[in-house]
């Protein structure tokens, strides 16, 4: 069945409590559900229900009107709080007849919801103080305004009549404003007005002034862009000489920030033993320090620690200094307008590069023979300060690597994964070998003259021509006792037989030599019948220049009884793993023509 209306509506509008009187709801009733309002009509029936309408669309709970609501009753319901979004709205209530399921509206009531904070999104403007405020307001100048400084507070987004404006003189609050209907009209502006009282109450101020706007519905503004003000109604001195760096040139950056900057306060005709200087680095108040040297050139050396430099900021700073006596400022100096670029162009440390060479399942930092002649690979950790257009320099052994060097892209900031940059072998390769090569990488960035570096990586270089014995490897070892006939025998093997292994190529103190003995069981060819390993301590000077002896046991002699050996031997090193050649042997250990095993079951 299709629900009918009548065409005119016959019930008043709703009431809001909640609301102002042109329907603007302020946002600390939007935390809760909103009572609505309205009036039990004529002839009610107990078979009639209401419900709120909002925007023409019935919204929460529908109620039944009860035998003991009389005409000229208050009626409530609430507005959910998920209906409570941004926006203007029209707010009615439905009555429905349940039995004849005719239902008709009432006038409509409109609404409305603001939860923007004035001047959003942008930051609101600083106050506009008159000229005179620039180099610091004196009694005199303010008489000229007519013992009253003006702030003029420009149209901003959002400006609506209503807007409540709150001044603040660094902690204290000061005399406010509200936006009226002229304001409204171009230039559209609010004057707050400061009186001679309410400033000499600051005493000799020197801070930021902001102020804040408070809109009708009760949102609040971020603080406005504060600006620095100096009164001197007590009519300090003004002009006292400006500090100075010595060899100032622009701008500071980083390093010369780490390293701290010294401040020098000339002297003055003012200034007395016992006064006091406080320095003002941009908006970090640095002191107050005694006057040292009353009556020389320089009374005072201020160390500026990076800490301080770093709070303050980059960009244009303005330093400058107050003379102070028995706690109250007797003077001001002339500013020093300086430029600082001390900010990394990524803050904090970044990771070590890890360098990994081409081969599958290479190790990380270790460039070996086989990848000393492919190009290698840089993995660099992504770092959220990385940002779009900063540049990455790759610096091995203190050479660059990339060239040029490689802009870090919109999608790489997008992905935020680690950074694969390949490192050709022809850029790398001159630089040699080494086992402690230092990597690392810099970030630098246009308009900053300062470079991020990350921490060094060590890494380890090798290259065939530097493995032990070179790039064919030590020469076989040398059975120094065979006999005429090229063999180990019971005679020249009674004691085992004695081994040389020549100074090979490269050989280094420290390397170890492992050593391998395997017997076969034919003079030529054969099977394997018992091998016998054998490692060396750490070669010692003495040994890298005569050689390294050894001696293979009898008893591994017997086991092989009839056939021949082929030993060679490894050498590991710091420069890598050198393979030797290897050398042949006939072992006929029998007596008689019987094995020494058979001769002793």
């Amino acid at each position: 069945m299709t629900l009918t209306t009548s065409s005119t509506p016959v019930f008043d509008h709703p009431d809001v409590p909640a609301a102002f009187e042109d329907g603007l709801l302020p946002i600390s009733a939007l935390n809760a559900p909103v009572l609505v309002t309205f009036k039990v009509w004529d002839n009610p029936s107990t078979s009639e229900t209401y419900q709120l309408l909002w925007n023409e669309v019935p919204i929460g709970d529908s109620e039944l009107i009860k035998a003991e609501d009389k005409p000229g009753d208050t009626l409530e319901l609430y507005i959910p709080v998920e209906a409570l979004i941004e926006g203007k709205y029209q707010l009615a209530y439905r009555v429905t007849d349940s039995l004849s399921e005719e239902y008709t509206d009432s006038f409509p009531y409109p609404l409305e919801i603001d939860t923007t904070a004035p001047g959003y999104p942008t930051t609101l403007a600083p106050l506009d103080f008159p000229p005179a405020v620039k180099d610091g307001l004196t009694s005199e100048e303010l008489t000229q305004l007519g013992d009253v400084l003006p702030g003029t507070v420009h149209g901003y987004s959002g400006f609506a009549i209503g807007d409540r404006v709150r001044t603040f003189w660094g902690a204290t609050e000061g005399p406010g404003g509200e936006v009226e209907e002229d304001d409204m009209e171009e230039p559209r502006e609010v004057i707050i007005e400061f009186p001679r009282a309410f400033l000499e109450s600051l005493d000799d101020f020197n801070g930021p002034v902001f102020y804040s706007v408070t809109d009708r519905a009760g949102n609040i503004s971020q603080d406005s862009t504060a600006i620095d003000v100096l009164l001197l109604l007590n009519e300090p001195v003004t002009d006292l000489p400006a500090p100075i760096i010595d060899g100032y040139i622009e701008p500071i950056d980083h390093e010369q920030a780490q390293a701290g900057i010294e401040v020098w306060i000339p002297s003055s005709d003012l200034a007395q033993a016992g006064d006091q200087i406080l320095l003002h680095w941009g908006s970090v108040p640095l002191g107050p320090f005694d006057a040292e040297s009353i009556g020389q050139p320089i009374i005072l050396r201020i160390d500026v620690a990076f800490e301080s430099i770093e709070q303050a900021g980059d960009d244009a700073i303005r330093l400058s200094y107050d003379l102070s006596r028995d706690g109250r400022p007797i003077g001001y100096s002339l500013p020093l307008d300086i430029v600082v670029r001390a900010r990394l162009p990524v803050p904090g440390d970044m990771q070590r590069p890890v360098i990994r060479g081409a081969s599958p399942g290479a190790t990380d930092n270790l460039i070996d023979e086989n990848d000393f002649e492919r190009d290698a690979t840089a993995v660099i950790a992504w770092n959220p300060g990385f940002s779009v257009g900063q540049l990455i320099q790759l610096y091995w052994g203190g050479q660059p690597m990339f060239e040029p060097p490689y802009p870090i892209s919109a999608s790489d900031v997008a992905a935020a994964r680690d950074l694969n940059r390949p490192v050709l072998n022809s850029r790398f390769r001159p630089l040699g070998t080494g086992t402690d090569i230092r990597v690392q990488y810099s970030v630098t960035q246009a308009g900053n003259p300062n470079t991020s570096r990350s921490l060094e990586q060590s890494i380890i270089v090798r290259s065939r021509e530097e493995l032990p014995g070179g790039p064919v490897g030590p020469e076989a070892p040398v059975f120094t006792e065979l006999n005429e006939h090229g063999a180990i025998n019971p005679v020249n093997g009674q004691d085992g037989a004695p081994v040389h292994i020549a100074p090979y190529l490269n050989i280094k103190a420290g390397d170890v030599i492992h050593f391998l003995y395997e017997g076969f069981d034919q003079l030529i060819g054969g099977n394997p019948k018992n091998q016998w390993p054998h490692t060396s301590e750490p070669l010692t000077e003495e040994q890298t220049r005569n050689g390294y002896d050894l001696r293979i046991p009898r008893t591994v002699l017997d086991a092989t009884c009839y056939g021949h050996t082929e030993a060679s031997f490894s050498v590991d090193s710091v420069t890598g793993t050198g393979r030797s050649k290897r050398q042949n042997a006939y072992v006929d250990m029998r007596v008689a023509g019987v094995c020494p095993a058979a001769l002793h079951p």
